[in-house]
């Protein structure tokens, strides 16, 4: 029998936080659906900040600005620590073109302007955007298509925060509130009408009391899984819901876990298509492959994409360095708020070297006005 020491520390969530947005006035237009999504929550991060609206008005875009404030009215100051970036991802329903940065501002300018009709969905990443510095602060982002005189098209309001520099992105598209908190579930005191049944997650017992923002699972002997939770809670009047993913940040060994050179493994199931954990067991002959799993489940059984309820009946899946659906839902949840339960499994055989593992999980909670 071999005992494993392993912390996890997981990035989460810190004291909850309400993001307050406010509608911008109207000019020409006011896109619709607009959004930001930052794929990466810590403050000081470089990360890509993806743009995501539909124009109001037909015309022919021939730039974009993008200006950061740090407040939604009034005179527009840069947030501190931004650093904007001239590097263009894929975009889409806009011909190709170029970004120039201007202090707090990031103007995409179209090539071959065209004539963009209204309703056109418009897609600009932009990389190597290095997030503000000042943890636990909001900021807005003023967007304005322009024709080819500089007169203004459309325009809109979008706005994001970024929590601790190990804490989660919190991201929202035009609207009044948003509120994301991940709370500790304790077994022995389970007492928050949460879970589906008390002290259990997705039909499998509790034996790992969390924290906020860490998952202690303690020594793993063999062959015997230790199992946590954590409750998520969702607060919006966003129309179109909302969706929550995870995902987990590679250190180097190719697995969400490691201690030096070794390593434990995601689980063998996918979130397209989890698994149960009995028939997943780690089952590795040799070290460090496939002789210790880290999975996850969700009580969330209406997904939007794929098979919707494929976690129901106990079923678990590995961590993707690439976010992945962990909560879903299509429309405002009943009453402007929702909780779900999430789980956490690990488990290693006899083969497993001994050590102390750790690693990182990032959330990220994206409404959809």
């Amino acid at each position: 029998m071999v005992l494993v020491s392993l912390v996890i520390t997981f990035l989460i969530v810190v004291p909850p936080l309400s993001n307050y947005f406010m509608m911008q006035n109207i000019f020409a237009g006011t896109l619709t659906e607009a959004s930001l999504t930052i794929g990466d929550s810590r403050a000081s991060t470089s990360t890509t900040h993806t743009f995501e609206f539909t124009t109001a008005a037909t015309g022919t875009i021939a730039s974009i600005d993008f200006e950061y404030c740090t407040a939604s009215v009034g005179t527009c100051t840069g947030p501190t620590g931004l650093t904007l970036s001239t590097s263009v991802g894929s975009v889409s329903g806009i011909g190709a073109g170029t970004a120039n940065v201007s202090s707090n501002t990031v103007t995409y300018s179209v090539t071959s302007p065209q004539s963009i009709s209204s309703g056109t969905a418009i897609s600009i990443p932009f990389q190597s955007v290095t997030n503000p510095s000042t943890n636990d602060t909001s900021f807005f982002i003023n967007i304005t298509t322009k024709d080819g005189t500089s007169a203004t098209i459309d325009t809109a309001q979008v706005a994001a925060a970024v929590l601790t520099d190990t804490s989660i992105t919190v991201t929202a598209s035009i609207g009044p509130t948003f509120t994301f908190t991940v709370d500790p579930v304790d077994p022995s005191l389970d007492g928050s009408g949460i879970g589906l049944v008390s002290g259990q997650v997705n039909g499998t017992t509790l034996d790992v009391t969390t924290t906020a923002n860490t998952i202690p699972f303690g020594t793993l002997t063999d062959e015997d899984p230790n199992t946590a939770a954590h409750d998520i809670t969702v607060e919006t009047n966003s129309v179109n819901g909302y969706q929550v993913t995870v995902k987990f940040i590679d250190g180097g060994t190719g697995a969400p876990l490691a201690d030096g050179s070794n390593n434990i493994d995601n689980f063998t199931g996918t979130n397209a298509s989890p698994a149960s954990w009995s028939t997943g067991a780690p089952n590795g002959s040799s070290a460090n492959v496939n002789t210790g799993f880290f999975g996850y489940t969700t009580e969330d059984f209406t997904l939007g994409t794929g098979t919707t309820n494929r976690f129901d009946s106990n079923m678990w899946a590995g961590f993707s360095t690439s976010p992945e659906e962990l909560i879903y839902n299509a429309s405002a949840p009943a009453g402007g708020q929702e909780s779900k339960r999430v789980g956490w499994r690990a488990e290693v055989n006899e083969l497993q070297p001994a050590g102390n593992y750790t690693g990182t999980v990032i959330l990220v909670a994206t409404p959809t006005y």
